[in-house]
C-alpha cells in the first residue's frame, strides 16, 4: 500500500527485483486522496503534513485507507 497522494511508481520500482514481486498486490491511495482533496480541506483529511503532500491521517483519512483496503480484499476473495 502506497502513501496517500503518492504514485505507485516508486514503490513498484523499489520492489521489482524482489523474489516475491509476482505475488505482491500493490494498492494505490493516490487517486482517492487527490479526488477527495478537491472537496474537503487538508485538515479534514490529514492531522499534519509532515511529508509535504500528506501526513498523519484524521479519522476520516484513516477510514478512506481502510475502505480502499477492504474493497481491494473483497475483490481478491470473490
Amino acid at each position: 500500500m502506497q502513501y496517500p497522494c503518492r504514485s505507485l511508481d516508486d514503490l513498484v520500482s523499489m520492489l521489482k527485483n524482489s523474489q516475491y514481486y509476482n505475488k505482491i498486490i500493490f494498492l494505490s491511495n493516490e487517486t482517492n486522496f487527490k479526488n477527495i482533496l478537491k472537496t474537503k480541506t487538508i485538515n479534514e483529511v490529514f492531522a499534519d503534513l509532515f511529508a509535504g503532500d500528506f501526513g498523519h491521517c484524521t479519522d476520516f483519512g484513516n477510514r478512506m485507507i481502510a475502505d480502499n483496503l477492504a474493497e481491494t480484499l473483497m475483490k481478491l476473495i470473490e
